[in-house]
C-alpha cells in the first residue's frame, strides 16, 4: 500500500511537469542541487535537487541515505536505564511542489511548499537490567519501522552570484502514521527460558504505558518461541521540519 501511495503521488508529480513545459520554454531553466547537513544529526545524509517548471513554481526531489549510528546520550537516553546500546540510521525518500511568492523565474525568494515524505529506520538495540531487584535480564533488539507523512514547509531561498544556493526551512509541520515491528531476543545463555522472555516483555510493556495513549493504543505487543514483538499499526508520527540547506545552481 506503501509503494502504491507513492507511486500516485510521484506519478501526479510528473503529469504536473510535463503540463507546464510550454511555460519553462521561455525561462532559462534553473536546477539546483542542495545538501541539508541537519539531517546528520538523525543519521542519514541527505541531497536534494530542485527544478524550475515555470516562473514561479518548482518541484524538488530529496534522498537520504542511512548512517547507522549509536544515539546513546542523545534524545535523553543515558547508561542509567534498562537501554544500554542503541543504533540506527534513517533513509528518506521526498517529493514535493514549491510556490514562490514572487515571479522571477529564478529559484528565490519566500515560498510555501507541501510535500510528501518517506522514512525507513533501521536499527539495533541492547537492554539489560534486573527485574524486581533479583532477576536478571538481556535482550537485543533488531528496529525495522516506516512513515509515510503528509507535510507543508514555509521557508526563503537566496541566491548568492546566482551560483550559491541558500534555503532556510522556517517552519515546516507534517504528520503520517508508523508501521514496523522491533523485535526483541532475549540475549541470556538459554535464549528460550520462558521466566526471561516474560521478564523482557513485562519491562517493554512498562515502557510503552508510559507513552501518551494516542500512541501506546496503536502498539501491540506479544510473544514468540524466543523473542517479543512490538507492533507499530498506524500509530500517529508527527514531525517538525526545519534547518538550512546549501547548494549550487545552475
Amino acid at each position: 500500500m506503501n509503494k502504491l501511495f507513492l507511486l500516485i503521488f510521484f506519478s501526479g508529480l510528473t503529469s504536473l511537469i510535463f503540463g507546464q513545459i510550454h511555460d519553462s520554454n521561455s525561462l532559462s531553466k534553473r536546477n539546483v542541487l542542495k545538501f541539508l547537513p541537519v539531517n546528520l544529526y538523525f543519521h542519514t545524509v541527505s541531497l536534494e535537487y530542485e527544478r524550475m517548471i515555470n516562473s514561479r513554481n518548482s518541484i524538488t526531489f530529496q534522498i537520504g541515505l542511512p548512517i547507522t549510528k549509536s544515539v546513546m546520550g542523545k534524545y535523553g537516553l543515558t547508561a542509567d536505564s534498562d537501554l544500554k546500546r542503541a543504533e540506527f540510521g534513517t533513509s528518506t525518500l521526498r517529493g514535493a511542489f514549491r510556490h514562490y511568492t514572487g515571479k522571477q523565474g529564478l529559484p528565490k525568494g519566500f515560498y510555501l511548499e507541501p510535500y510528501l515524505n518517506y522514512h525507513q529506520i533501521r536499527g539495533d538495540a541492547r537492554i539489560a537490567g534486573v527485574y524486581d531487584q533479583r532477576i536478571e535480564y538481556a535482550g537485543a533488539s533488531a528496529i525495522k519501522l516506516n512513515s509515510i507523512n503528509l507535510g507543508c514547509q514555509l521557508g526563503f531561498q537566496f541566491l548568492i552570484a546566482k551560483k550559491v544556493n541558500l534555503d532556510l526551512y522556517l517552519l515546516g509541520l507534517e504528520g503520517g502514521f508508523l508501521r514496523g515491528n522491533i523485535t526483541t531476543k532475549s540475549a541470556m545463555a538459554d535464549p528460550y527460558d520462558p521466566l526471561i522472555l516474560t521478564v523482557i516483555k513485562q519491562v517493554i510493556d512498562q515502557n510503552i504505558s508510559e507513552l501518551p495513549s494516542v500512541i501506546s493504543h496503536k502498539l501491540s505487543v506479544y510473544q514468540i518461541d524466543n523473542g517479543i514483538i512490538i507492533r507499530a499499526t498506524n500509530a500517529p508520527y508527527p514531525w517538525f521540519r526545519g534547518g538550512v540547506s546549501i547548494g549550487f545552481a545552475f
